[in-house]
């Protein structure tokens, strides 16, 4: 008797753990509603959370955004500017926030110009030549992910650290994995992105100047041993 009864509270636990089990899946993996197409570069309207919401913009460019509150969504694409990309934000937020994204494909003012290079904060070059240059804003703090697709393994996700946009500011890259054609970084603020790659024979110049100065000193102490 008490050995079945043990067998029974065993069974009981482990479809516990089981349902447990499927309902953490199914909490992992948030329904994907059916893809909105939109004939101009604007769209606006709201999006629940919990849920995988789909746009494209003239049968080209192509937007998922995933997210755990509601959001209230402001959005124009430059489709003419930016091509056939695909672009994914995975955001956590407040409730009910309102999301402000704006993609085109150059911002002179910023040096982004199709074929310019690019000077970021660590001193390495970089090339502009993926046409994504992306302006989003949020009204509450967040935690996203960006994602893009990308025939470059080189590139990196960038952001432009200056006041309201002005061009007195510098980008800055942030570290970025390159999995299967798609380009993804991690952020807690919103502001200018880009993706820009790195030049071949880009050496950050700090670290350069920090190596001709060693090998300067080395060179004078060596002299110096020498004349003794």
């Amino acid at each position: 008797m008490k050995n079945t009864n043990k067998i029974v509270l065993l069974s009981i636990i482990g479809f516990l753990l089981i349902g447990s089990y499927l309902t953490l899946g199914t909490a992992q993996e948030p329904p994907v509603n059916p893809p909105i197409d939109i004939g101009e570069n604007q769209y606006e309207g709201s999006i629940a959370g919990n849920e995988t919401s789909q746009f494209t913009f003239q049968h080209k460019f192509r937007f998922n955004i995933t997210t755990n509150a509601s959001l209230n969504l402001d959005m124009d694409v430059d489709v003419d500017s930016t091509g056939n990309r695909e672009f994914k934000l995975e955001i956590q937020t407040q409730e009910q926030a309102e999301l402000t994204i704006r993609i085109n494909g150059s911002d002179e003012s910023l040096g982004l110009k199709n074929g310019s290079q690019i000077q970021v904060r660590n001193g390495s070059r970089y090339r502009y030549q993926e046409r994504f240059r992306l302006n989003i804003s949020c009204n509450g703090t967040v935690q996203a992910n960006l994602s893009v697709n990308t025939n470059d393994p080189k590139a990196q996700w960038a952001y432009y650290d200056g006041v309201d946009g002005e061009s007195m500011g510098e980008w800055v890259t942030v570290p970025s994995s390159y999995q299967n054609g798609v380009l993804t970084a991690e952020t807690s603020h919103f502001s200018v992105w880009t993706v820009l790659t790195l030049e071949e024979d880009s050496i950050p110049s700090y670290p350069l100047i920090g190596l001709i100065s060693v090998g300067s000193i080395m060179g004078l102490l060596f002299i110096a041993k020498r004349k003794k």
